[in-house]
């Protein structure tokens, strides 16, 4: 699409395909949604989007999709990639961030199929968006929140070595519920194993994340 390039951005781990989906894709990722993403009962995600029935979690994964595209902004994005593993649709990986040309800073979020899951595709996605995050977009820092039911997910930064950044006390519903907050610095990033990745198409979608084509300037002083 000549008007909207994310869809040109494709993320491509061992296993993986991460990108914005395209109607048809995004229309399967709905359908698994509705087969199931959480166990029954437990609290995965500050909205509770994935437990109403299958017709309501469906239009939410919809709209959640339309809504980020229409309400993108340099200094607020939202990307949500579907994430295909042998052209099937699994899950989403996010990746957003307000005032990133500020800041430095953004933040992860994920969700697998229940009958994709346990196969470590979520520390693919995790690591391409990374990789993306850190290599291409220049973070400083990402953060990313595991709720107290999601032990998965705080496997996943454990295996990145995000460090411990606070707990936040919750109501999703009529649930109080502990958000476990961890931070992974671009230092760290680089000193541990790396999920292969290759960004293809970030060229042409720079611009949309605030992210200069050259380093801002520098004034230098020079003292004779």
């Amino acid at each position: 699409m000549r008007h909207w390039p994310l869809t040109q951005l494709t993320l491509t781990t061992p296993e993986l395909v991460l990108r914005v989906p395209d109607d048809d894709q995004l229309d399967e990722l709905a359908q698994v949604a509705t087969d199931g993403v959480v166990p029954p009962g437990t609290v995965y995600f500050p909205q509770p989007w994935a437990s109403g029935t299958p017709e309501q979690t469906a239009r939410n994964v919809l709209q959640n999709h339309w809504w980020a595209r229409g309400d993108w902004r340099e200094d607020n994005w939202r990307l949500l990639l579907a994430v295909l593993h042998d052209g099937q649709v699994i899950g989403q990986q996010n990746l957003s961030a307000r005032d990133f040309r500020i800041t430095r800073e953004a933040r992860t979020g994920f969700w697998l199929g229940r009958r994709f899951q346990g196969r470590g595709f979520g520390t693919q996605m995790r690591g391409a968006a990374l990789h993306l995050a850190f290599t291409c977009l220049g973070a400083d820092r990402i953060t990313s929140t595991a709720y107290a039911d999601n032990g998965a997910s705080r496997r996943v930064s454990e295996k990145f070595d995000y460090e411990p950044n606070g707990i936040r006390r919750l109501a999703v519903g009529e649930c109080l519920v502990e958000a476990r907050e961890a931070v992974l610095t671009a230092d760290r990033w680089r000193k541990k194993k790396q999920v292969p990745t290759l960004i293809q198409g970030f060229d042409e979608c720079r611009d949309m994340f605030g992210v200069p084509l050259t380093p801002d300037p520098v004034d230098v002083v020079l003292h004779v």
